[in-house]
C-alpha cells in the first residue's frame, strides 16, 4: 500500500507486537458479541419491554459517539498501546457489571459506559495496528480485523452455549470479562512504545503537522478525513443489509422459518471473516483502490441476488447474495483505517479516531434508513439503497481509499512547421 516508514523495532519485537495486537482485536470482538446471546435473559430478568431493551442497548453507540471524537487526544497523551490496553480492561469491567444491573436505568448506564470504552479501545488498537503494519512494511491490518471477527464468532458461540445450559448471565459475563482482561493485560508488554510511532507522517504536501485538535484546524481535519470516512459510512449501510435485515427479509419475503433464515447471517459473518484473513496479500498485490472496486462489485452482485430472490422465490439466491455482501465488504473498513491513519501531517490517533467517530454516525442511522424505506416500499425495494451506494463506490474508489487522483501532465505538442 506504499505505507510510509517510521522508526521501527527489531523483527522479533514486531512479531511479538503483532501477536499482542491480534489479542486486542480478538478480545474486542469477543466483548462486543458476548452480550447478544444473553439479551433475552436480561430482558426477562428485568421485565423489560422490547422498546425498553432497545433504548438501553442504544445507549452504547451514544456513549461511543460522545467519546469517539476525544480518543485522538487520549492516544496523543498516553500512546496508542497504553490507551488500547486501558480502554480494553475497563471495557471488560463494564461487561462484567452488565450482568448485575438491577434496573433499566442501571442497564442503560452500563451500556453507555461500555460504548465509551469500546470507542477508546477500537480507535487505539487500530492505531497501534497501523504502527505494527509500518514495522512490517506490508499490509497486515486486514488480518487484525479477521481476528476481530473470529473473536466475535467464538464469544457468540460460547454465549449461546451458556444460555442453553442455563448459566446465570452475571456469572457468564463476569468470567468472560475476567479472562479477557487478563489476556489484554498480558499484551501490554510486547506492544511498541516508541514515541515516534504515533507521530504525524511527514510529506505529501501537508501545510504543517496538526499536533492537537483546535477549532482552527477542525475544518482542515474534516476536509481531509470526511471523504475517507465516507468509505466506512457507505460500508456500514451495505453491511447493515445483511447483519440487521437478512433474517427478517428471509422470513417475511420468502416465508422461511427463523432458524433457517438465521443461516444467512452466519454465511455473511463467515464470508467476511474468511475474506479478512486473506485480504492482506491482495491489498499488497492489487492496491487499495482495486480492492475497493472489486469489493464493491462483489457486494453489488450480492445485493442484486438478494433482491431478486424475493420475486423469484429462490432462497438460495439470497443465501449466496448475503455471503457475497460479507466477502465484498470485508476489506473496506481496514482500508479506511489505513487511509485515515496515514494522512500526511495528522497523527495516526487523530486520523483513526475521527474517521471511526464519523463512521459510528453512519452505523447508527443505517439500520433506521433501511427500516424506514422498507415500511414505505418493502424490504426488497429498500435494499436498492445499499445497492446504489456500493455501485457508486466503484468510480469513487480513489477518493474513498484516501488516494488523491492527480492527472498526468499533457504531452508536449510539436511546434507548427
Amino acid at each position: 500500500m506504499g505505507l510510509p516508514m517510521l522508526p521501527v523495532p527489531p523483527p522479533f519485537r514486531a512479531r511479538s507486537a503483532r501477536l499482542a495486537v491480534s489479542v486486542l482485536f480478538f478480545a474486542n470482538g469477543a466483548l462486543v458479541a458476548s452480550i447478544v446471546p444473553r439479551l433475552p435473559a436480561i430482558k426477562a430478568t428485568l421485565g423489560l419491554s422490547n422498546a425498553e431493551l432497545g433504548a438501553a442497548v442504544a445507549a452504547m453507540p451514544v456513549g461511543g459517539l460522545i467519546a469517539g471524537g476525544l480518543v485522538g487526544m487520549l492516544i496523543a497523551r498516553f500512546g496508542s498501546g497504553r490507551a488500547a490496553c486501558s480502554g480494553g480492561v475497563l471495557y471488560c469491567v463494564a461487561l462484567a457489571g452488565l450482568g448485575f444491573a438491577p434496573s433499566w436505568l442501571a442497564l442503560a448506564a452500563v451500556y453507555f459506559v461500555m460504548g465509551v470504552f469500546d470507542a477508546a479501545m477500537d480507535a487505539s488498537m487500530n492505531t497501534h495496528g497501523l504502527v505494527v503494519q509500518r514495522a512490517y512494511g506490508r499490509s497486515i491490518l486486514q488480518g487484525f480485523h479477521g481476528t476481530w471477527s473470529l473473536g466475535g464468532m467464538a464469544a457468540g458461540a460460547l454465549g449461546a452455549a451458556a444460555a442453553g445450559m442455563g448459566v446465570p448471565v452475571a456469572a457468564h459475563l463476569a468470567v468472560v470479562g475476567l479472562v479477557l482482561a487478563l489476556a489484554i493485560l498480558a499484551t501490554s508488554g510486547p506492544l511498541i512504545r516508541a514515541k515516534a510511532a504515533d507521530a504525524p507522517i511527514p510529506g505529501g504536501g501537508a501545510p504543517g503537522p496538526i499536533e492537537r485538535i483546535h477549532a482552527r484546524n477542525a475544518p482542515r481535519l474534516m476536509r481531509i478525513l470526511l471523504p475517507v470516512a465516507m468509505l466506512g459510512v457507505m460500508t456500514a449501510i451495505a453491511q447493515a443489509t445483511a447483519s440487521t435485515w437478512s433474517a427478517v427479509y428471509l422470513t417475511e419475503s420468502l416465508g422461511l422459518s427463523a432458524g433457517v433464515a438465521a443461516i444467512a447471517f452466519v454465511l455473511y459473518a463467515a464470508s467476511m471473516t474468511a475474506g479478512r484473513l486473506v485480504n492482506d496479500r491482495f491489498v499488497d498485490r492489487l492496491g487499495a483502490i482495486a480492492m475497493v472496486r472489486i469489493g464493491a462489485l462483489a457486494a453489488a452482485v450480492g445485493l442484486a441476488l438478494a433482491i431478486a430472490a424475493g420475486p423469484l422465490h429462490l432462497p438460495a439466491l439470497a443465501f449466496v447474495g448475503f455471503a457475497a455482501i460479507g466477502l465484498g465488504t470485508s476489506p473496506m473498513f481496514p482500508i479506511m483505517i489505513a487511509a485515515a491513519g496515514t494522512r500526511p501531517g495528522i497523527p495516526a490517533g487523530y486520523g483513526v479516531a475521527l474517521a471511526a467517530w464519523l463512521v459510528r454516525i453512519g452505523m447508527v442511522i443505517s439500520p433506521a434508513l433501511i427500516g424506514v424505506a422498507a415500511d414505505s416500499a418493502g424490504l426488497g425495494a429498500a435494499f436498492g439503497i445499499p445497492l446504489v451506494i456500493v455501485v457508486v463506490m466503484i468510480p469513487l474508489a480513489p477518493v474513498l481509499a484516501g488516494v488523491r487522483w492527480i492527472p498526468a501532465p499533457p504531452r508536449e505538442m510539436p511546434a507548427p512547421a
